[in-house]
Order: structure tokens, then C-alpha cells, then sequence
């Protein structure tokens, strides 16, 4: 495209013969290559003869097409180049060039115009042209760029999905989640690991925003939280004189988080988590918040659910914040379950929200779900009222179960 602006190559469209000699020895002599066309149909097939023509200079009146039926076919969204077309004809009187312009021509001109008009005009129409073709190459670069980056993301994506926790039975304990992402990559995670023999660790937690840093920020999370043997674990200590390792509270390892994402962070990306730990033969649950929507518990022997929350800091984002380490004593059969804010701040068609309190109260009217399908049950009442297809958030949710020693 950029090859036909340089050359300055005109289609010259004319059928009186004695004006389009005229006129196409003028222009070649100031310089430009000029091509020539008896009528419109011949304009056609002479531009697609010649791919790197741009610009058409036509005549008005002509057999078999004339030049409004050329532009008018020219300038149509099926062509498959744009062109500049400047409409040639003796008529000069304003409702020729309304007619003209309508028809899509970029420019009117008389056919006794002087040459250096003419000359400036079409230097002007070469000069429109260029900056068109320097946009379309933009665009294209741009269209690539953003199929890299669409590839990139999809395949970051999956990685994400390959860290979604693929042993949900332990001894004593059944794991349920649901995991979705929202249209772009965001920062949701959820995870399950065995500590010990005795003991199981569930979390989740939730990035601010979307996009790569917050989907980067949460893929480091999940390494640190996921390195759970060695020295460099965050859940597990160990004593240099002692071959046992000893678990780390819950509020300890948050606080450890938080002070290594505000050193780290340069984004000023925070996030919202809940990590508790599982004595899978006493049933007690220890826990620690940081800024995260509360955990439902769902009581089997009296069928009830409760909230199990704290007042406490996001993470991430001050260094003074403190974290406090509680406990629970679950009942064979109940069940915990932690969630995402993606699920609560659903909205329906009037803006209302789903809310902590009417998951509270969907997740007891599910209690008769099997275990291994109750969070997607949950996910797809929750998408029913809200008459949706596709949450505007990521939507995570875990539920743990115990079933007593």
C-alpha cells in the first residue's frame, strides 16, 4: 500500500479519447504514473489488473457505467480496497457536487480546472491515502499483537486451571470446588494439601482486579502458599536439631505473606484470604482471615448455617497489620465452605446483589446435595437468579467436609 502512495499511480477514467490524452499526458508530466480507463467497467477490470492503484481520477457521463455507479460500487463495503476517488465532470453547479459527494467521492472537481489545482488536490488525496495505509498497517500489527497476547492468555489460563487441586479425598475428609474464571484472567485461587497425618489445609484467596499482574501476583501466592515441605515452607517449620516438622499457625502464615507482598509488590495489588487447617481426627478447624468474605459452616446435626468470620486487614498492602489465629469444633458430617466475593456480589437485572446473607441461606436449602456436586449446584443457582450466562468475576468455591475420625 505505502508502493502505490510513492509512485503516485493514478486510474484515469474518461471516455472521450481526445481528454484522456490530454489529460494523462498533464499528469505524467507532473509525475504521475497514470493508467487508463474508457468507461467504469473497464475501470474494474483495470484495477484489478494494477492492485497498488489508489487513487481514481473519473469522468461523470460514460457508457456502460458511469462514474457515480463506479464510486458508488467502489466506495461499498464488499470492495476489498479502499480507494480515493475524485469525481471529474463539467458540471460544477452545488447539486452535482451534492450528488457526488453522497455518492462517497472524496473530492469534486471541474474538468476545466486549472492543473496546478488539480495537481494539489490530488497531491492532497495522495497525502489522505498514505495516512489511511499507515493506519490499516497499525491495525494489523495491533490485531496481531492482540491475538499473541489472547494465546498468551489462554495458555496462562490453563496453567492456572492445572493448579486447581486435583486430590479432594482424604482420610476422613471430601473436598468439592468450583472454579471459573471470568472472561478475562483474574486472581482467584483456591487449594487443598494434606500437612500431615493428622492435618489438612484448605485456602482461598482473591487478587484485586483482572488482568496479567493480578493473575502473576496470584500464581506467586499459590507457590508460596503450595511449597509445603523444606526449609522454604510458609505452613511448616522445622528445627534444625529436630527431624519433625511442626505447622505453622494460620495467622502466621498470612502475616508472612503480607510482609512479603508489600516488599514485592510494585503495583499496589492487595489480596483478600482465608486459611484454616483440619484436624482430621478431632474435627477442629483453625483459621485465620485476612480481609475475606466469611466462611459458611454448614451444621448437619442441627441443620443450620452459620458464618465463621473476622474483623481483620487485606493483605499485601500494610505492614502493621496483625492476624489472630481461631478455632471451631466441627461434628461429623458438617460441612465448611469458603468462597469468593465473585459469587456474593452477583447481580440480577435491578443491581441487587446476591449477598453473603442469601449464600447462607442457598448453601443450607442445598444441604441435601451430594457432596460432589454441591458447589456447582450452588454456582448454577446463583447464575440462575441473577439470569446470567457468565459471571462479570471470577467465581471460586470449596467446600470441606468432615466425616469424623
Amino acid at each position: 500500500m505505502e508502493a502505490a502512495a510513492l509512485t503516485k499511480e493514478i486510474l484515469l477514467v474518461e471516455d472521450n479519447k481526445v481528454m484522456l490524452l490530454m489529460m494523462s499526458q498533464m499528469l505524467s508530466s507532473r509525475g504521475y504514473r497514470v493508467v487508463t480507463a474508457k468507461h467504469g467497467l473497464d475501470a474494474l477490470s483495470q484495477l484489478e489488473s494494477h492492485p497498488n492503484i489508489q487513487l481514481v481520477l473519473s469522468d461523470w457521463m460514460m457508457p456502460e457505467l458511469n462514474g457515480i455507479e463506479l464510486c458508488y460500487q467502489l466506495k461499498s463495503p464488499e470492495y476489498g480496497r479502499y480507494i480515493f476517488f475524485v469525481l471529474l465532470s463539467g458540471r460544477d453547479d452545488k447539486e452535482s457536487i451534492v450528488e457526488g459527494i453522497n455518492a462517497g467521492a472524496n473530492d469534486f472537481v471541474a474538468k476545466d480546472t486549472n492543473i496546478n489545482e488539480l495537481d494539489a488536490r490530488l497531491k492532497a488525496g495522495f497525502r489522505t491515502l498514505e495516512l489511511h495505509n499507515q493506519l490499516v498497517a497499525k491495525n494489523i500489527e495491533l490485531d496481531r499483537a492482540y491475538a499473541t497476547i489472547k494465546q498468551d492468555l489462554e495458555s496462562a489460563s490453563e496453567l492456572i486451571q492445572r493448579m486447581l487441586p486435583n486430590q479432594t479425598s482424604f482420610k476422613g475428609v471430601e473436598i468439592n470446588y468450583t472454579h471459573i474464571p471470568s472472561a478475562q484472567i483474574g486472581g482467584d485461587m483456591l487449594g487443598c494439601m494434606q500437612l500431615d497425618e493428622e492435618h489438612i489445609a484448605v485456602y482461598l484467596f482473591d487478587v484485586a482486579g483482572h488482568g496479567v499482574a493480578s493473575a502473576l501476583m496470584s500464581f506467586s501466592v499459590q507457590q508460596s502458599i503450595s511449597s509445603n515441605s523444606g526449609t522454604t515452607s510458609n505452613v511448616k517449620r522445622k528445627k534444625d536439631t529436630d527431624p519433625f516438622y511442626s505447622l505453622i499457625e494460620p495467622s502466621e502464615v498470612i502475616s508472612h505473606l503480607n510482609q512479603s507482598y508489600i516488599s514485592q509488590d510494585q503495583n499496589n495489588l492487595y489480596f483478600t484470604m482465608v486459611y484454616a487447617v483440619l484436624n482430621t481426627k478431632t474435627g477442629l478447624l483453625t483459621y485465620a482471615f485476612a480481609g475475606h468474605p466469611p466462611m459458611i459452616w454448614l451444621q448437619k446435626s442441627n441443620n443450620n448455617s452459620v458464618f465463621i468470620e473476622q474483623d481483620s486487614f487485606v493483605a499485601g498492602m500494610f505492614d502493621f497489620a496483625e492476624y489472630k489465629t481461631e478455632q471451631v469444633q466441627l461434628k461429623p458430617g458438617d460441612r465448611v465452605l469458603l468462597y469468593s466475593d465473585g459469587i456474593t456480589e452477583a447481580e440480577d437485572q435491578q443491581k441487587n446483589q446476591y449477598s453473603e446473607v442469601g449464600l447462607k441461606q442457598l448453601v443450607l436449602t442445598q444441604s441435601s446435595k451430594p457432596r460432589d456436586q454441591q458447589t456447582d449446584s450452588i454456582v448454577q443457582a446463583v447464575k440462575a437468579w441473577a439470569g446470567i450466562t457468565q459471571f462479570d468475576d471470577d467465581i471460586s468455591l470449596l467446600a470441606l467436609e468432615w466425616q469424623g475420625e
